[in-house]
């Protein structure tokens, strides 16, 4: 059996003939080190495979800023033992970096690094035909050059590709490919021995009349044997998918079998019994609905052996996602809840994008939580942990809580550290993290979800006297963007006081009845609609009214900040005034303040 080849020479090679960053010293546990690259915002989707590990060397697809607006190119970073990153482009024929049209959430790159130390990238296609590229010199991250005309099938039309290796080296592909002329998108599964060098087509693990294949993880045990999951919609496509399937597929028998080990004749149909299916249609659900449905699903295996798959399900109705983990055993498959977003708060969802491991005696789920605040999407990855044999799921956050959603792959390194790749497109700029979380150590008592949802919130705590309080201000906009929005306790861009548009330095006035101690004032502006920061409240003065006036508590200009929080330093006070010099840097120059909260101090 071939195995794996140390690529540490191979690759400290390769590092020393390219343009490098020097290392940095490792983040803590749990923290994110951004790559120290650019990150285009296209780089937005986590069903794909866009990392690798080989001996200590983890490797990241992105997708980097294009040289016109729209459009991308892929790279590849790795980063060495040490913290060093290098980086690199894929080049066409005449070595120029190859530039791809952006289509957010479909065209993500996966690759994946064979027992030779060659790194093969499958890129930008969504129902088009092959975008391959594969490195010329072993671990090299800047020597990725177009392969294409080597792949199979050159007519076939490729959607969503996902990489996994083997441990004996070889290099394996799942993709949906186009058979509309049928009336149906297939699963097919292709093979590289790198001993031959080149890919082959090696079985269609599904299809079927009337549906679409969604492919949502591949992954090989160490008897070569190659798990394969996957999810079914109507066709052509569908962003609501059903009926959760998994198999096996050996390529030494060319046979296919469901999880209790029964043979299952091939390709698989949502029709082909036995125990293939781990979510069933439920209550008002077929094919074609909206919800109930699925999206997104992970697996994680110990050994030959299924462990679990972790997976996105949203309930008849319902607008978010939960997280949920589903298990087999001979009385068949059960699932349990993770993430009740239901049970989180308004406002509060998953990102699309999740992933499980297992290591030892230990199963994680890593997911993204969001919530709005105040016209603005955050959200946080969650570690989810259990121990076999003991009931119960611990929480931790990993990394940074970011703007907009995150998207995220994991892989486990042999010595059982879990690599993540951490996607924030949204962010201002767009960011790529890098997070490693160690299995080794004691095991960390958790935290609780509420508590890291209300953190990701924002909610500072505090009695805010402004609430309901009496206000009046020198405009507004509309008769539906009065100055009573600004202290409703409601932070949502239909509850806004907006200023008219010729009144240039536009003033609002909050009073209550009793004077009290206050700790601090905070504002919050902005619209969500604004990715970045042009709509919030650019200049202005805070004042406070005490027994001795209008008092300055503090003045800003060219602010950026959604929330600013103005020490107040225990001063009495009756009222609040905003004293707005500059409204914002949008076009439509307006005051946009979703709230303003005068919270009393304590003690």
């Amino acid at each position: 059996m071939r195995r794996r080849i140390a690529l540490s020479a191979l690759a400290g090679a390769a590092l020393a003939t390219a343009g490098i960053i020097p290392a940095v010293a490792a983040p803590p546990q749990n923290a994110a080190e951004d790559l120290p690259f650019r990150v285009d915002a296209s780089n937005q989707a986590g069903w794909w495979n866009p990392i690798d590990e080989v001996d200590g060397i983890a490797y990241f697809a992105y997708n980097a800023p294009g040289p016109t607006a729209a459009t991308h190119e892929v790279h590849i970073a790795a980063r060495s033992q040490d913290g060093t990153w290098t980086d690199g482009c894929l080049h066409d024929g005449a070595g120029a970096c190859v530039s791809f049209v952006d289509d957010n959430g479909h065209n993500q790159p996966s690759i994946v690094v064979d027992g030779e130390g060659t790194i093969h990238a499958f890129v930008s296609m969504h129902h088009e035909q092959w975008n391959y590229f594969r490195s010329e010199t072993a671990g090299d991250v800047t020597s990725l050059v177009d392969a294409t005309a080597q792949m199979p099938d050159q007519t076939a039309t490729i959607t969503y590709p996902i990489t996994a290796h083997g441990a004996d080296g070889d290099a394996w592909l799942l993709v949906r490919s186009g058979a509309d002329d049928q009336r149906r998108r297939d699963g097919v599964l292709y093979h590289y021995d790198p001993t031959v060098g080149r890919w082959e087509t090696e079985t269609t693990i599904a299809a079927a009349v009337g549906y679409s294949f969604y492919p949502d993880d591949l992954q090989v045990d160490g008897d070569g044997r190659v798990h394969v999951l996957w999810e079914w919609g109507p066709w052509p496509a569908d962003p609501a998918r059903h009926l959760g399937s998994y198999a096996v597929y050996d390529p030494a028998t060319g046979g296919i079998e469901d999880v209790a080990g029964t043979a299952v004749a091939g390709p698989v149909t949502p029709d082909s019994g036995g125990a293939v299916i781990w979510r069933d249609f439920g209550a008002e659900e077929d094919i074609s609905s909206y919800t109930p449905a699925l999206q997104t699903a992970k697996m994680a295996l110990r050994g030959d052996r299924l462990v679990g798959i972790t997976y996105r399900f949203v309930e008849k109705d319902a607008t978010a996602y939960d997280v949920l983990y589903a298990s087999w055993s001979r009385s068949g498959w059960s699932s349990e809840m993770l993430v009740d977003t239901s049970a989180l708060g308004a406002g509060t969802a998953t990102s699309a994008t999740i992933d499980t491991t297992a290591h030892g005696s230990k199963v994680r789920v890593y997911a993204a939580v969001t919530t709005q605040v105040c016209g603005e999407l955050r959200s946080q990855v969650v570690k989810i942990e259990q121990a076999e044999g003991r009931d119960g799921w611990s929480y931790e956050t990993v990394g940074d809580a970011r703007s907009g959603q995150q998207r995220l792959r994991a892989v486990t390194t042999d010595a059982g550290t879990d690599l993540l790749y951490l996607s924030a497109p949204n962010a201002a700029p767009a960011v790529l993290s890098y997070v490693a979380v160690p299995r080794s150590g004691p095991k960390t008592t958790g935290e609780d979800l509420v508590d890291i949802v209300a953190a990701l919130r924002g909610d500072l705590g505090g009695t805010n006297l402004a609430v309901g309080a009496a206000v009046t201000a020198s405009s507004q906009l509309r008769a539906d963007t009065g100055p009573e929005l600004a202290v409703d306790g409601i932070c949502t861009d239909a509850s806004r006081w907006i200023s008219a548009l010729d009144d240039p330095t536009p003033t609002i006035e909050i009073s209550w009845p009793e004077a009290a101690a206050l700790a601090e004032v905070r504002v919050r502006s902005g619209y969500s609609v604004d990715p970045g920061t042009s709509a919030v409240l650019r200049g202005f003065t805070v004042l406070i009214h005490t027994a001795q006036g209008w008092t300055d508590v503090g003045s800003y200009t060219a602010n950026s900040d959604r929330l600013v929080r103005v020490d107040t330093a225990g001063l009495v006070a009756d009222g609040v005034r905003l004293e707005i010099a500059d409204p914002s840097a949008s076009a439509t120059d307006v005051a946009r303040v979703f709230e303003i909260e005068a919270i009393a101090a304590t003690g």
